[in-house]
């Protein structure tokens, strides 16, 4: 063998080894990356919550001009007006109603938490900045009622607010013509990856600027940008919730697997999509309910169903230790390392620390009522998984105002609102019995499910002192067709728009049906059934 030979065959040798590892290597995808994002420095004062001014004129023909302002007029525009703000990182929300003045101006102070988007119903979003006002021109004397809409405003929530419709309009509507969730996994999977193209295309429109954002300041171009990649990723999870609800009696369907699949795409993408603080002040209550309860799974099927208790328990010390059950800081704790191990998201993502918040708060006060000992055990079991500074400041402020809500025993009297006023009416024939108040219209599916589910217990109380309150805005001839077919007893009360409005304020509700009970002394009652209260002397 010559030398020749031999340096070939050594060559060789050493060359194998980078060729194989070089064939191990899977290509990776050409992911686009957001390029001067985010553009400006998100200061924590500027995170921080205050008062914003919501502030209207209503413009009316001369003829519908006068001392007060046609209810014709206000039928015109939906019959009511409530602002309300949802505080989704801890899942609270308040409504207030808008009252107009004799001249068609109204003003309203409206204290947000941080800067947020909230909903000026029924005339559309806004954009709440602490500090900001907020202006509203309905023009009544223009064709159309979106002829006739104008918002502005001053500061960054004017500035947003201007750019929200458009921004909406151009970039953020899903295409709904493609029911992809009804046609199997395998559709829906494809649709799926034709919408992240899409968000890939976003990206590098973004990076060569998008013509709509020319001008803006720099927090409110990465707002509005963090919210339609918000949008965009919440149509997503809405379409995949819808398609796993139609597999979900399907026991031989691998969900884990296809929901590890079908999210693959968030890793890549997480620095806007989800591990992104802007989305705090650039997202809403829609996009954190969509991402809990489907990318995030793990958070939402994570229930910790044993509780220890507040002092120490030797004897409970060692069944925990025999039977190795893990504490809730443990569980919490193990929510977050299979959301690493399974879509390979970081430990520290902020929006599943935000959904860690959200679990927590949303069932608080279900699940611990006025054991206060045990719901600090849970906050602080989740603050071992938060680290982003503003969302442990959001807990411990909303945990705070938790315990000063329900532990004060002596209320202040206060002025009847018109709210109360509207309600004692309404009830005030029905003094001395349980009162089961139930509020509905007639465009609620699961409020019509709920009246037919209501049907037998409604009969087996008819000679017992409780009554049934059915109420709606909807007129008696919109609610005939329900009602008489399908025999729904009880006490039937319609009410107008405004008054409507006005008991949203009173019972802070915005989703129907909402069901309150109320024991023979006329006390809203939270802790017993219609069958507990009737027992009560």
């Amino acid at each position: 063998m010559n030398k020749k030979t031999i340096l070939i065959i050594l060559l060789a040798m050493l060359l194998a080894p980078a060729s194989i590892e070089a064939k191990k290597k899977v290509k990776e995808p050409n992911v686009p990356q957001l390029l001067n994002y985010p553009s400006a420095k998100l200061s924590e004062y500027r995170l921080h919550g205050g008062n914003v001014a919501i502030r209207g004129c209503l413009a009316l023909p001369e003829e519908a001009k006068g001392e007060k302002i046609p209810q014709k007029v206000l039928d015109q525009l939906n019959g009511r007006f409530t602002v309300i703000m949802r505080d989704y990182i801890v899942r609270k929300e308040k409504t207030s109603v808008i009252e107009f003045k004799n001249d068609g101006t109204f003003s309203l102070n409206v204290y947000v938490p941080y800067p947020m988007q909230v909903l000026v119903y029924p005339l559309g979003t806004v954009y709440a900045c602490p500090g900001d006002t907020v202006n509203v021109t309905i023009d009544m004397t223009k064709r159309t009622k979106e002829e006739g809409l104008k918002f502005d405003g001053t500061g960054l929530g004017g500035e947003v607010t201007r750019l929200l419709q458009v921004i909406d309009e151009k970039y953020c509507r899903p295409d709904l013509s493609n029911n992809a969730y009804e046609k199997g996994p395998d559709s829906l999977m494809m649709w799926k990856d034709e919408q992240v193209a899409q968000l890939d295309e976003l990206v590098r429109q973004m990076n060569k600027g998008l013509p709509e954002l020319a001008g803006c300041s720099p927090l409110a171009s990465d707002i509005l940008r963090t919210h339609i990649f918000a949008e965009r990723l919440q149509h997503i999870c809405d379409y995949y919730m819808r398609g796993e609800y139609r597999l979900r009696e399907d026991s031989t369907f691998n969900h884990e697997a296809y929901w590890q699949q079908f999210f693959s795409f968030v890793a890549p993408r997480s620095k806007y999509l989800t591990d992104n603080p802007l989305l705090m002040i650039g997202a809403d209550e829609f996009f954190f309910n969509r991402i809990e309860y489907d990318l995030f799974q793990p958070i939402n099927k994570g229930g910790i169903s044993r509780y220890l208790p507040f002092d120490y328990d030797p004897n409970i010390a060692e069944m925990v230790e025999k039977e190795n059950l893990p504490y809730r800081r443990e569980e919490r704790m193990n929510m977050m390392k299979d959301i690493q191990e399974k879509l390979h998201l970081s430990t520290t993502d902020f929006s599943a620390q935000v959904c860690q918040l959200r679990n927590i708060f949303s069932t608080l006060k279900i699940h611990h009522k006025d054991h206060y000992d045990q719901g600090a055990d849970d906050v602080a079991a989740a603050m071992t998984v938060i680290s982003h500074p503003e969302l442990i400041r959001q807990g411990i402020l909303t945990f705070r105002d938790y315990v000063k809500e329900n532990e004060i025993k002596v209320t202040e009297d206060k002025p009847l609102t018109k709210g109360d006023s509207i309600f004692q009416r309404i009830i005030e024939p029905y003094k001395g019995n349980v009162l089961y108040v139930d509020f509905w219209e007639m465009s609620c599916g699961p409020c019509r499910a709920g009246m037919l589910h209501m049907r037998d217990e409604i009969e087996a109380n008819k000679d017992k002192p409780v009554k049934y309150l059915y109420i709606t805005d909807d007129t008696p001839e919109h609610c005939k067709s329900f009602l008489e077919p399908n025999n729904i007893k009880g006490e039937h009360i319609h009410i107008t728009r405004s008054e409507w409005g006005y008991l949203q304020e009173k019972f802070q509700f915005t989703g129907i049906p909402f069901v309150v009970l109320f024991d023979k002394k006329g006390k809203q009652r939270e802790d017993a059934t219609v069958e507990q209260l009737l027992e009560e002397k």
